[in-house]
């Protein structure tokens, strides 16, 4: 049902996007126009994340498996963030084990790893560090995230993965989450018959492991 609405909401958003594009070329930009577009490409947003979410959690997914290197994808992806992370005053350091591959599907395990980043980078305070290890951990890969989270409450930790949660910390407009990131990673894993979890670490850190 989703992925069947989510086609039929992506037509008249794409359809307004348009029409106010057109308005724009004849009657010039206004505040009103940029908010159309803003939440136009909003709701597109969140249409597209839960089509590809509806998708992961199929009982037939079939994912195209191959092998590739897993490092190699860790660090382009990490550097992707990293002119964002220095944009809000925050750092990335990475420990990436080399020569690391993996039999998988390599577009999904790419955006794993751009939401547990993003999710890091977009919930951390300013003049905080992220951390990103891959590793080699038995006949596993391991891959883990950590970040500054103060404000995250324990209570909060088994709720991390649930469809549309947000801790009251991160209800803002600021952020502009939709509390869907972290179920598409766990769909991903799920299917990639892996595991992941969140935990507290030292009180003030979040980390997120990963095992494939």
């Amino acid at each position: 049902f989703i992925a069947d609405a989510g086609h039929e909401i992506k037509t008249p958003l794409t359809i307004i996007d348009a029409n106010c594009e057109i308005l724009e070329m004849e009657y010039g930009t206004t505040e009103w126009s940029q908010s159309i577009q803003k939440q136009t490409a909003r709701l597109l947003e969140l249409t597209n994340s839960l089509i590809y979410l509806s998708r992961m959690e199929e009982p037939k997914k079939h994912l195209q498996k191959f092998d590739f290197s897993i490092t190699d994808l860790v660090e382009e992806t990490v550097q992707s963030f990293q002119t964002l992370a220095t944009a809000q005053e925050k750092t990335i350091s990475a420990d990436i084990k080399p020569l690391l591959s993996y039999c998988g599907d390599q577009s999904s395990i790419g955006q794993l790893v751009s939401i547990l980043l993003d999710n890091a980078v977009k919930y951390s305070p300013a003049q905080s560090s992220i951390q990103v290890t891959l590793d080699k951990r038995g006949k596993n890969i391991c891959l883990m995230v950590c970040n500054s989270a103060k404000e995250l409450s324990p209570e909060h930790l088994p709720h991390l993965f649930d469809r549309f949660y947000r801790t009251d910390a991160s209800r803002n407009s600021q952020t502009g989450g939709y509390g869907i990131g972290l179920s598409i990673a766990r769909a991903i894993i799920d299917a990639h018959k892996g595991k992941i979890w969140a935990e507290r670490r030292d009180g003030d850190f979040l980390l997120v492991t990963v095992l494939l």
